[in-house]
């Protein structure tokens, strides 16, 4: 008999199992084909209300995309917007609707394992919808991950730090509140420094709320804060001054995306780190940032950039530029949180850390194992792929009917 055709090798274990270099004399390239593609909604309950610049949430959906091959193997992503579309104008119903009739047919039958050649195919066909897009490329690279038998980040060339250290968003609007969470936030050890979302409430009211919370961290934790586009570029100048004196290290997104020009302006002028967010969506956006020095830092969000492969992108052009970059949340569940942390590790510099604590914030995860929190920090998963798994009973629960 011919000694490939009983090559030692495994079927899979499981939807989500790992794999042997060879299956049944074939090479991992060759027991790739993708079979189907699945998704759902899924409704996660938060802890306490998420308050944005312009809309408040107890709840966080996502988008499940699960893709499985001819051998069984299932690749798991997530696509997920902060709290429904008023941050892109994405949602979660219409993600599902954009991959079930429009993406997942142009990769059925398509090996996993080409994942530009693929990710290529979709942009092609289908401009735009960069949320939908990242749901697909995650779950293509766990897949990658499982059939190759090794952690995501080894297909970013590898780990250089094993955990993330954590800012928590404080957006419920009262100032007492947040001081009780941020003192419990570091009495856990869950998160080291503090981001306060602002333009919710009337500019006076929000600069006081900021100061009091400067006192009551100072000499402890930092504080930094999100108006989320909330300023006209003349408030932004006097608020950053009196916030900068107030001992606040940085301000994400003051005026409005489109106003670049404003962002090189305060970014020259205002002594403090301003990073960019809605304004920087893709890695042309990146090079313009770079180009008119419209930051000091960048958030680095894989959803916005339409995947994990892109975000790395622009990771590598605002270095290179002189940017650092942060990882940002758009309040994932572990799933997209473990994707974050696997992206986080093999960045070389992140200086401010991150704010990737969307699993501490859902009241509800739908994973076997939730993202691990402790020493102020995000601690990569460990396990081929994204090393995380779905818990079913949970995912049935919360799954939109």
């Amino acid at each position: 008999m011919d000694k490939a055709a009983v090559s030692q090798g495994r079927a899979s274990e499981g939807a989500g199992g790992g794999r042997d270099a060879l299956v049944f004399g074939r090479t991992p390239i060759e027991t790739a084909r993708i079979r189907s593609i699945e998704t759902r909604i899924v409704d996660l309950p938060l802890r306490r209300l998420q308050q944005f610049a312009r809309f408040g949430t107890h709840l966080q959906s996502i988008v499940l995309v699960e893709i499985l091959t001819e051998d069984g193997v299932t690749g798991i992503g997530e696509a997920v917007t902060p709290c429904g579309p008023w941050w892109s104008g994405d949602s979660v119903e219409a993600i599902k609707a954009t991959i079930d009739r429009y993406l997942a047919p142009l990769l059925v039958g398509e090996n996993l394992l080409a994942p530009t050649r693929l990710m290529a195919k979709l942009d092609e066909k289908v401009r735009n919808n960069g949320f939908a897009k990242a749901g697909i490329e995650m779950a293509l690279l766990d897949g990658a991950g499982k059939i190759l038998d090794v952690p995501l980040h080894i297909l970013f060339g590898g780990k250089v730090r094993d955990s993330l250290p954590v800012a928590w968003p404080l957006a419920t609007g009262d100032v007492a509140q947040e001081i009780d969470e941020a003192e419990e936030m570091l009495a856990l050890g869950r998160a080291g420094a503090f981001k306060l979302k602002m333009a919710a409430l009337p500019i006076a009211e929000d600069l006081a709320r900021a100061k009091r919370l400067a006192r009551a961290l100072e000499g402890r934790a930092k504080l930094r804060v999100d108006p989320n586009e909330g300023w006209e570029e003349a408030t932004a100048v006097r608020a950053i001054a009196e916030l900068r004196e107030a001992g606040v290290e940085m301000v994400e997104q003051p005026v409005a995306r489109w106003n670049l020009d404003a962002m090189a302006r305060l970014t020259r002028s205002s002594g403090t780190t301003i990073m960019i967010d809605e304004g920087v969506l893709s890695v042309h956006d990146t090079v313009e940032v770079v180009k008119r020095a419209a930051a000091s830092l960048l958030s680095l969000k894989i959803m916005k950039s339409g995947g994990l492969r892109n975000a790395r992108a622009m990771a590598d052009i605002a270095n290179a530029g002189g940017i650092p970059v942060y990882m940002g949340t758009f309040l994932e569940s572990s799933i997209g949180t473990a994707a974050n942390m696997h992206l986080a590790a093999s960045l070389p510099a992140l200086p401010l850390g991150g704010e990737t604590i969307g699993p501490m914030l859902i009241g509800e995860d739908i994973c076997v194992a939730p993202a691990d929190y402790h020493d102020h920090a995000l601690w990569l998963p460990e396990g081929p792929g994204l090393g995380i798994e779905i818990d079913r009973e949970k995912l049935e629960r919360f799954q939109r009917k």
